[in-house]
């Protein structure tokens, strides 16, 4: 310690920096918690990025209040990721392929129920401003899992205890691990037809396999921890974003999400809630009557920016591409999301239902409420697909040019779709005053993709004065993705300027491997 006291402040700052920007996912455990302890100038250092991202699980949270309270308040200031991953009970090859009972789908929910309650009382003793300094604003993840989940019919590496993916570094400096992972365990040798894999590759999957990891948690508000407080749960005003990650299969009840939107999370300024279409059609159904309450009555008032993406697989949902999607919903979202800034809805509601009020058809409403924020909008449209029709694809592209009107902040707004063989987006974007639509496929003749009515549409819209600028430009550009080559709505996401708008960078680093 002599020596490095010798060195000059800007040489010990450098090394410090080098030692931070070394560690990662690959380091020995605690490593960073060790370079913490050294000394007090090696401190601070390392604890603003140690405690930048905490993922817990329910056994971790009382720690949460010793490392973090309130003689450790600069601990909490760099905090700006809170994981909770729930871990529930272990489960054996006499249940894997068959749907949770009740006996176990309570006692998952008393689980994840004590976890939640605790990890709210510690967080709820947390101000938003620290000290007087700022307003400190925070993350929570939230999802839960078993460790069964990953070694039975699905062998998915996000549900492994060790994935290693926590966050952007992680992917910028190690970027391989599924390949690496896939190497190791030499997956295309992989024989195990008890759980549906033969020589490699997943054999049919049962109804009953898919409801195990599919099961719905919900809050349980009869434990006796919730008596004491009658039931009504803490307020907490250091979050102010919530994630809800496609990583985890497992569902959150829809009305204990209305719970923590009515009494927990008042002051969100985001939410991206990922989540799987439910794998039986009666259940999605009540799902999505569920999701309209919570939309139309729930979502918190200081909400400013909204995503939702309903993911699908073929092995999953072989009959997905089937199902029409919920009118109902996509007009609730339409009417709330009139006070956001961002929007983004993928695969649950569709554009055209999104835009009923604007179809070119239409007689539109003489009272229409415009969105005065609204910055950024991204939809997916099942009409966006080589077998429609050419009329009602424009139809749809003029819809989205007469909701523009109504849009006057509006700065990119992107439609698309993607599946098996197909891909395909439209684009309007305003960079620079320079306003663009841009229609991309990959498939189609190029001169009639983009009808005159649509460029028309869109040049009225300039001439209205809402988005004073230069003259329409428009682009008609081919993906260069092959359609033999296209397998997942995946081709398509990779070419969206808003892409980070639709799923977390995490999520689509996990959608480009698993296809």
């Amino acid at each position: 310690m002599a020596y490095w006291r010798s060195l000059p402040a800007e040489i010990r700052s450098i090394i410090l920096e080098m030692v931070a920007e070394d560690y990662n996912f690959n380091s020995a455990p605690y490593a960073g918690a060790g370079y913490a302890s050294v000394c007090r100038e090696w401190q601070p250092v390392f604890e603003q990025r140690n405690f930048r991202r905490l993922v817990l699980d329910q056994e971790r949270i009382p720690g949460l209040d010793q490392f973090m309270g309130i003689r450790q308040l600069e601990r909490r200031d760099y905090l700006e990721h809170l994981s909770l991953r729930v871990k529930l009970d272990e489960y054996d090859c006499t249940v894997c392929q068959s749907q949770e009972g009740d006996e176990t789908m309570r006692n998952n929910s008393n689980i994840f129920s004590r976890a939640i309650w605790n990890l709210l009382i510690i967080l709820s003793k947390w101000t938003r401003i620290s000290r007087g300094r700022r307003e400190k604003r925070s993350i929570l993840e939230l999802g839960a899992y078993s460790p069964s989940d990953s070694k039975h019919t699905f062998r998915d590496f996000h549900l492994e205890h060790g994935y290693p993916y926590q966050e952007r570094e992680d992917l910028e400096t190690h970027f391989e691990a599924y390949r690496l992972r896939a190497a190791r365990l030499g997956l295309d040798s992989l024989n195990d037809p008890y759980h549906g894999w033969v020589d490699g590759r997943r054999d049919v999957v049962s109804l009953e396999s898919k409801l195990r990891i599919m099961g719905t948690l919900t809050i349980n508000l009869d434990l006796p921890e919730f008596s004491t407080f009658l039931q009504t749960f803490p307020k907490v005003e250091i979050i102010t974003g919530l994630l809800i990650p496609r990583q985890f299969y497992r569902k959150i009840a829809v009305s204990s999400l209305r719970k923590l939107l009515r009494e927990t999370f008042t002051c969100l300024r985001w939410i991206r809630y990922e989540q799987w279409h439910h794998v039986d059609p009666q259940q999605q159904l009540r799902l999505e009557k569920d999701y309209k309450r919570l939309i139309s009555s729930d979502l918190p008032s200081t909400l400013r920016d909204l995503s939702i993406f309903e993911d699908f697989n073929k092995h999953l949902h072989p009959d997905r591409l089937a199902r029409s999607t919920n009118r109902a919903l996509a007009k609730a979202l339409s009417k709330t999301s009139r006070s956001l800034e961002h929007l983004s809805a993928a695969f649950l509601v569709d554009a055209k239902d999104f835009l009923a009020d604007f179809w070119p058809t239409k007689q539109q409403d003489p009272n229409i409420v415009p969105w005065e924020n609204l910055q950024t909008l991204a939809l997916t449209s099942c009409l966006l697909h080589p077998e429609v029709g050419r009329r009602k694809i424009s139809r749809l592209l003029m819809a989205a040019g007469l909701a523009a009107a109504f849009m006057p902040k509006l700065e990119t707004l992107e439609i698309w779709n993607g599946g098996e063989g197909h891909a395909c987006l439209f684009r309007y974007s305003r960079n620079a005053g320079r306003p663009q639509i841009t229609w991309s496929s990959n498939w189609g003749r190029r001169e009639r993709l983009l009808h005159d009515d649509v460029v028309h549409c869109w040049e009225a819209l300039l001439r209205q004065g809402r988005h004073p600028s230069s003259d329409l430009m428009t682009a008609v550009t081919r993906l260069p993705v092959s359609r033999k080559k296209v397998k997942t709505y995946a081709a398509t996401l990779r070419y969206l300027k808003l892409r980070h708008n639709i799923v977390d960078v995490i999520s689509d680093y996990q959608i480009h491997w698993e296809e």
